[in-house]
């Protein structure tokens, strides 16, 4: 069922342009959505990105983690994500969403997610308490305490045998993934994961689709213009779907991001 949190509920008419080779939402299109729909519940409490940035403050994700139990919605579908907040767990705001396809009824859910996020500084990303930004009181006498997909977002580890085990593909950023940070934007970071996991597959997308069912992000680290970003991925043990995946800049010694998702090969 939906949350209760009606006025943060976005309807998103998918066009063609949105969609992959067999008409289904790209899921980067699908989170740039449900990023809006966010933003629409931040607008409640004078947080949205808008309001942030004359501040010189943004936020910033942190984890994120999506599952998809229906087919997604397709080239003239009514995408709708309805966004709520659990509240904030220290420094963190704790969000949730739920996805639908044309209505608001369990016939038509597909999905939910979960994610954390942080207000930052703008200039050095230092991260502030939300006290220090909006009425928390008023934040978390409005919360919803249902949970979309995770109470606690499982935490990812690092595995350095994935640059000599698994495959990998570089991307250098440019201009075009660039946020309003003026860093790699959230929904990239899905975008070549995706498409490692792809390339990982050997899919032939004129003979076959990736069906994923749930991918889970971990950001750690920025990525900014001009970094070559290698993203790497290794299949997990005991289950051939299932593959880790890491993108670190090129010569860094630390990840940018990691990832778990559970992608399937299915034939058009």
């Amino acid at each position: 069922m939906p949350s209760i949190s009606l006025p943060a509920i976005g309807r998103y008419h998918v066009r063609m342009q949105d969609c992959d080779p067999t008409r289904r939402i790209h899921l980067h299109r699908l989170f740039d959505f449900a990023q809006d729909a966010d933003d629409q519940n931040c607008a409640l409490y004078g947080i949205q990105s808008v309001d942030l940035h004359p501040r010189g403050l943004c936020w910033i994700l942190i984890s994120h983690a999506s599952s998809f139990t229906g087919a997604l919605p397709q080239g003239e579908d009514t995408l709708i994500v309805d966004s709520w907040t659990r509240g904030t767990k220290g420094i963190r705001f704790l969000r949730e969403n739920r996805y639908y396809k044309n209505s608001v009824d369990d016939a038509n859910y597909f999905g939910a997610a979960s994610s954390e996020w942080i207000i930052c500084t703008r200039g050095d990303h230092h991260p502030l308490r939300p006290s220090d930004v909006m009425d928390i009181e008023k934040f978390n006498g409005d919360r919803d305490p249902s949970v979309g997909l995770f109470d606690k977002i499982p935490r990812l580890l690092a595995d350095d045998s994935i640059w000599q085990m698994g495959e990998h593909h570089g991307h250098e950023v440019a201009l075009s993934d660039l946020d309003t940070n003026t860093h790699l934007h959230s929904a990239c970071y899905l975008r070549l994961a995706i498409d490692q996991l792809a390339r990982h597959r050997a899919l032939d997308p004129a003979q076959e689709m990736l069906v994923v069912d749930a991918i889970h992000l971990q950001y750690i680290q920025e990525v900014n213009f001009g970094q070559r970003l290698l993203i790497a991925s290794k299949n997990t043990e005991g289950d051939p779907d299932t593959f880790l995946l890491e993108g670190r800049v090129e010569g860094a010694e630390n990840p940018s991001f990691l990832a778990r998702a559970k992608g399937r090969i299915v034939a058009r």
